[in-house]
């Protein structure tokens, strides 16, 4: 790459960098995943506290999350602040001028994109290239599989159930939509307004979905408590006991496991044609 370099992020916003940056604050655990998978994590001063991957990226100083006061970030004197768009921290950084990257990626199209400006700031581009080549061929190849599907199962993608009478869910519009399509699964809440809607029990006894999946397992929801849930007992999902755990990083982090979400999910809808998990 030649320098300076501009780059435009997923705002519209361009960043132009004078050098490689060598001091780089990641808030968002899925760009910390790409800056080591294209084997920079070296250049992280500091993340979120959700930044837990790779093993590495556990170590490194963890500045909060997205209520962090913008000074701690500016205190470390960054020459890159990659982000999301979550929280006011992004206008509060873009008003004291700091040097912002915000991802916001809709689809996976997004998520290589993302990758691609990673490889080019870092100089890191072949490396870029090859993750999502890989990516882009694994995740392909189980689009064109689900393609031979003779069914097209109706799957719930449960986010949060702290409120077991309104359980979050995955809507239209974000990475476990377009997950549940390529997959050859039919997300029951695509129809919704918002990304995470709220759905009561009387909401998903409507939708009849084939397959739940739990995507906050590890917050202690489990297959058991989803078949006691009042209302729920006649899902066909509950009658079949078709209730998943999936590891939820692997499906909200836009980052180079996406792949790995895409995997296991494929297994989860069509296990006839990707075996099971």
């Amino acid at each position: 790459a030649h320098y300076p370099l501009s780059v435009t992020d997923d705002r519209g916003k361009t960043l132009t960098l004078a050098a490689a940056p060598a001091r780089v604050v990641s808030f968002a655990p899925s760009a910390t995943e790409i800056v080591f998978a294209l084997g920079a994590g070296d250049r992280i001063v500091a993340t979120d506290d959700f930044s837990d991957f790779p093993a590495e990226a556990k170590s490194l100083p963890k500045l909060g999350g997205v209520r962090t006061s913008p000074e701690k970030i500016v205190a470390l004197k960054p020459d890159l602040i990659l982000a999301i768009t979550s929280g006011n921290l992004p206008a509060q950084l873009d008003q004291l001028g700091q040097p912002l990257f915000i991802f916001d990626p809709t689809d996976v199209e997004g998520v290589y994109k993302n990758i691609r400006a990673v490889g080019q700031m870092f100089d890191r581009e072949q490396k870029a290239m090859q993750v999502v080549a890989d990516m882009r061929a694994r995740i392909d190849a189980i689009g064109t599989k689900a393609k031979q599907a003779t069914s097209q199962p109706r799957v719930l993608h449960e986010v949060d159930s702290t409120d077991p009478a309104r359980i979050f869910v995955a809507g239209p519009r974000n990475f476990i939509d377009s997950i549940i399509t390529t997959c050859g699964g039919v997300n029951v809440a695509a129809d919704a307004p918002t990304k995470f809607p709220q759905l009561s029990a009387e909401q998903v006894v409507a939708r009849g979905p084939e397959i739940v999946v739990l995507a906050d397992f590890r917050f202690g929801a489990t297959p058991e408590q989803v078949v006691a849930r009042p209302g729920w007992s006649g899902i066909p999902a509950v009658r079949n006991r078709a209730i998943y755990p999936i590891d939820d990083d692997l499906v909200s982090r836009p980052g180079p496991r996406l792949v790995l979400g895409f995997e296991a999910y494929a297994k989860i809808i069509h296990p006839e044609l990707f075996g099971t998990q």
